[in-house]
């Protein structure tokens, strides 16, 4: 965790944890910040207080325990988190003082529930329950008596905060839509800002409640308007074309920061201010290459977008890999990857493909591989692939696929369902077995997956690549860190027990000291060289230098 001088420029590191800072939230009447980090991705976030001056101090001790923070109180007083110390499989809401130390259980609670932040008076704690995508509950809860009223839902909900004068609430949800949009809700609700046929991803209203910043997004690009809250809100112009994040009001109204990235722009602080923004840091620059939005048609006609990126170095025809987001709710975005960027940088071209399942199109597109449609998603891979291999740059024959989590039970399912099309496979801790994977997944998250996946035995036999494996002609390398609470690290082993057995090529990659995705700089190192050079061995590339 840093600290950046606007005028100076001057920059201060104040943590120096040996591991990841998850997050950061500072006080609303003055410069203290609470932070938060697990154990070596293993989820059980703990809460630290930092003191300007001081030594950090942890808040929270037990490290078997998921400390999920919500917000200060508005006199920085107290904290108000979600944990799941009473029963790992679900999360009660504990408020307490940040001088003493002194918690107390307000509320327990069933299954994923979240704390969205204090009413202005502190009298009422505005909370989420999770059941599963599209399935959200808002809910209220009176800290006086411990009474729950549920204000709406079921829907998705995001970025819920009480308006100043504590009659209602701010947040973005897509009741009643197919979007999300920013919506005031109270006895009923009314939409504040939607756009066409767009999700409004992000907002921040300034303290003063005059200026509204929001972030739409086009397709996966984000779109940053700032003005008045009543009328004309321009688009922000001169940022990299990516993503907005983070939205920040100074406490004095007059400034917006923000982070921004792109395929090319590795992300920065920006500051918006009388309409005009500047870069307030940004990392050294690079010699990165940029993403291009293509689409296709998937065996029902559905368009399926995505993003294709080609080498700067060689000549065409390339090899390619697909790479497959995780989720399945998720979408890849014109952010920047380092791993893309590695795999370009060796020659390979690179389809990023948002298939069916995906986030950002609508919820209907999303909802459009649930239960038996599940595997209607690997076909649109299929299809993505014939579509990359009549590309003039495209060598057809050298096509590799790889990814991440629920990207890498996608990988296997390629490489299961539609065996004679891909050269070779990288799958990263993605699920073997949805029967196995909902027994071992970490327990808060059952209910929550189950919800998705769906829960029926003849469902998953059908779904779950290992059932499979027969089919698998390709070599595959998969890696997976032993501390992975979300796919156990049993998701991979079957996967490697059954194509030894079967005498098929597979790399096995462990790591020690990671959980759901590889984040010490060592691990990334060697998990990218492991990748690279087995691309290179598999689709036949050049070893570059």
């Amino acid at each position: 965790m840093w600290a950046l001088d606007l005028t100076t420029g001057e920059e201060q590191q104040l943590t120096f944890h040996d591991e990841k800072v998850a997050l950061l939230r500072r006080s609303p009447v003055d410069d203290r910040l609470i932070y938060g980090i697990d154990r070596g991705g293993d989820e059980r976030q703990q809460l630290w207080l930092l003191r300007p001056g001081d030594e950090p101090r942890p808040l929270t001790a037990n490290a078997a325990v998921i400390h999920d923070f919500g917000a200060w109180s508005p006199d920085g007083a107290k904290i108000a988190y979600a944990a799941n110390e009473r029963d790992e499989a679900h999360f009660d809401v504990y408020v307490q003082d940040v001088a003493t130390g002194i918690r107390q259980c307000v509320y327990q609670g069933s299954n994923l529930i979240s704390v969205s932040g204090f009413r202005p008076d502190t009298a009422k704690l505005a909370l989420l329950h999770d059941r599963g995508y599209g399935d959200m509950s808002l809910l209220v809860l009176d800290l006086a008596n411990g009474e729950v009223s549920h204000v709406a839902g079921p829907a998705n909900w995001q970025s819920v905060r009480w308006a100043s004068n504590g009659e209602s609430l701010l947040a973005l949800t897509d009741l009643n839509s197919e979007f999300l949009r920013l919506c005031r809700v109270g006895d009923g609700y009314t939409v504040v800002y939607a756009a066409d046929d767009r999700d409004v991803e992000a907002w921040s209203l300034s303290p003063d409640g005059t200026v509204l910043a929001t972030v739409e997004n086009d397709r996966g690009y984000g779109v940053l308007r700032v003005g008045p809250v009543e009328g004309e809100r321009p688009i922000v112009s001169g940022l990299p074309s990516g993503v907005v994040t983070d939205l920040t009001w100074s406490p004095d109204s007059t400034m917006l920061a923000f982070s921004a990235s792109s395929p090319t722009d590795p992300p920065g602080l920006w500051l918006w201010r009388d309409g005009a923004v500047r870069a307030a840091w940004q990392p050294e620059p690079g010699d990165f290459i940029d993403l291009e939005l293509v689409e296709w048609q998937s065996f029902d006609g559905r368009r399926i977008p995505g993003w294709l990126a080609l080498p700067a170095n060689g000549k065409p025809p390339f090899p390619a890999i697909v790479w497959v987001h995780g989720g399945p709710v998720g979408q890849t975005r014109p952010n920047f990857r380092p791993d893309i960027q590695m795999l370009l940088s060796q020659g390979f071209a690179v389809l990023m493909p948002n298939v069916r399942g995906s986030s950002g199109y609508g919820r209907s597109y999303t909802k459009s591989d649930d239960a038996e449609k599940r595997l209607d998603s690997v076909t649109d891979l299929a299809n993505g692939h014939a579509w990359l291999a009549a590309h003039p740059a495209i060598d057809a024959e050298r096509i590799g696929i790889m990814g991440q989590s629920y990207g890498g039970f996608m990988v296997m399912s390629a490489i299961t369902e539609h065996p004679g099309l891909w050269r070779a496979a990288v799958n990263y801790y993605g699920i073997a077995d949805f029967s196995t994977l909902l027994a071992t997944t970490g327990a808060w998250r059952r209910n929550h997956r189950a919800a998705e996946y769906g829960n029926g035995s003849e469902l998953f036999a059908r779904i779950s690549p290992i059932h499979r494996v027969d089919h698998i002609r390709v070599p595959v390398l998969i890696a997976h860190g032993s501390r992975d609470p979300r796919v156990p690290v049993g998701e991979s082993e079957q996967f490697v027990t059954a194509l030894r057995e079967r005498q098929m090529k597979v790399i096995y990659e462990t790591f020690d000291y990671a959980g759901h995705g590889f984040i010490r700089p060592d691990d990334r190192q060697r998990i990218y060289r492991a990748v690279a050079e087995f691309f290179r061995e598999h689709l036949r590339t050049p070893t570059s230098p």
